[in-house]
């Protein structure tokens, strides 16, 4: 069979996800052929990293040493859709998304149908398993897979190819095809095994997408995972949800042995030449003290390429940390998310204390471990004096960046929830932008916005800065005119 897969990507360059190239190397192993449609050329110059980089949360970098692919309008969509198609004479479309890129998504998915309706359209991807109604309900989707994928769509593709029934295959919805108002609602299969799975397949995407900035220069980076799943039940994530509805199918949280792990990067290491790995692991630091040092010992023996993960200030210790410096370890990100103790408990669900934060930044700066903070702000219930909580806890920490998004209510999670009893939610959400789509109680769209925009500022310069910061905040023309001085000033004092 002939497969295209599709990345619906809106965000940002170097941001290849994994599961679409272990899918494509599970299919290729399969017997069939794939090919990719990577949207990353169709992102604008102004992209969410960009606008990050203006408003001082990360560096701006130099460009990556290979050319960027040829920029293609999206207007052009529809057009270069159906040219692909019928040049690659495809069988099947699988499309993955999220939350954010669904829309995209589902417009790629109306256009194939429009030209090609004997295509078999294919949803995965975390909306579809969180939203299966909603996404199946759309007349152009044939199919949507409900968690792991890998072995779904290669039993769909060996199924169609042999032309049996497929109205079977677990993990898959399936619209009747003789009666489309019939959705054959398939149960799930066990939790996949992760050291049973191939090595990723970067084949398909344009080398221009390796590149990535860190700490203001860029690197080919590979972006992988050891892990899936975590145990934590913060109310904004999706975590709890998906490990409530795979309960009994095995371990929601699992990990590949560390031979299989080391195998793959090296691999992976020497096919690509990366310079660095970025893990994107939930939570690199939740493994047990042992399963590090072996995994450090083995990595730093065979791979010996810088990384980054990411990490919980819940699980952290200074035995880990000392293993994961000596085993190459770079940045660390970690979340702060609110630096109030009462948004942290009682609606995030993160009962952390500041004392705790402060003491586990402070152990991974003093290994030498360049560490950065993630945040959100325009939370439920939060105020002003909140958001500065969290810029203060920011300035305690003293993080290498300071980065901030607004509160995104994805669907089904509790805190979504929550949003929704409370009449907090806007009509339409795009979970699409850095600003914000709650309707705050005691923050309004503007100054939520502003205090995204200023927020790394806030952080790092000197408190008498704060009044021209405020006025940044609410006047446009100033803050144009006036980031450029600040961001310099930063940089002169960081020399």
């Amino acid at each position: 069979m002939k497969v295209l897969l599709i990345y619906p990507n809106i965000g940002r360059h170097g941001d290849i996800p994994i599961a679409l190239t272990v899918l494509a190397s599970v299919l290729k192993a399969g017997g069939h052929l794939v090919d990719i449609f990577d949207f990353s050329h169709y992102i604008p110059e102004v992209t969410f990293q960009s606008i990050q980089e203006d408003y001082g949360m990360f560096k701006r970098p130099a460009a990556p040493p290979v050319a960027a692919p040829i920029y293609r309008s999206i207007d052009n969509l529809e057009k270069d859709l159906a040219d692909f198609i019928k040049k690659s004479n495809v069988d099947i479309v699988g499309i993955t998304a999220n939350s954010g890129t669904y829309r995209l998504g589902l417009k790629c998915g109306k256009f194939i149908k429009k030209h090609y309706r004997e295509i078999f359209m294919l949803f995965g991807g975390i909306h579809s398993t969180l939203c299966p109604d909603e996404v199946i309900a759309e007349d152009c989707i044939d199919a949507i897979c409900i968690g792991e994928g890998e072995d779904a769509f290669l039993e769909l593709c060996d199924t169609i190819e042999v032309k049996k029934d497929i109205y079977s295959i677990k993990n898959l919805w399936i619209r009747d095809k003789n009666n489309p108002e019939i959705i054959h609602k398939n149960p799930l299969r066990p939790l996949k095994d992760l050291n049973t799975l191939p090595l990723q397949d970067f084949s398909g995407f344009n080398e221009y997408e390796f590149y990535r900035a860190l700490d203001g220069k860029m690197y080919k980076m590979l972006n992988t995972e050891i892990s899936r799943g975590c145990p934590f039940e913060c109310s904004y994530c999706s975590n709890k949800v998906l490990r409530d509805g795979f309960k009994g199918l095995g371990n929601y949280q699992r990990r590949k042995n560390p031979e299989i792990a080391v195998k793959h990067l090296k691999e992976l290491k020497e096919k690509y030449q990366f310079e660095i790995i970025r893990f994107w692991d939930e939570d690199f630091t939740v493994f047990p003290v042992a399963y590090i040092k072996e995994l450090a010992a083995l990595y730093k023996k065979e791979v010996n390429l810088p990384f980054i993960v990411y990490a919980g200030t819940r699980t952290i210790t200074e035995e880990k940390i000392e293993y994961l410096k000596k085993m190459g370890c770079v940045t660390i990100a970690m979340a702060i998310e609110s630096g109030n103790y009462w948004i942290r408990k009682y609606i995030l669900n993160r009962n952390i204390s500041d004392e705790d934060i402060i003491e586990k930044y402070e152990l991974v700066k003093k290994s030498g471990i360049r560490v950065s903070a993630y945040n959100m702000i325009g939370l439920p219930f939060e105020t002003r004096k909140m958001v500065f909580d969290t810029i203060y806890l920011n300035r305690k920490v003293n993080a290498a960046t300071s980065s901030v998004s607004a509160y995104i209510p994805y669907p089904k999670t509790r805190l979504a929830e929550i949003t929704k009893e409370f009449g907090l939610l806007k009509e339409s959400q795009s979970y699409e932008s850095l600003y914000t789509s709650l309707k705050s109680p005691h923050l309004d769209e503007d100054e939520i916005n502003g205090l995204i925009k200023t927020f790394s500022l806030y952080v790092k310069l000197p408190e008498n800065f704060f009044p021209i910061l405020e006025r940044c905040e609410k006047d446009e023309l100033f803050a144009k005119e006036t980031f450029p001085a600040l961001l310099k000033f930063l940089q002169d004092e960081n020399k």
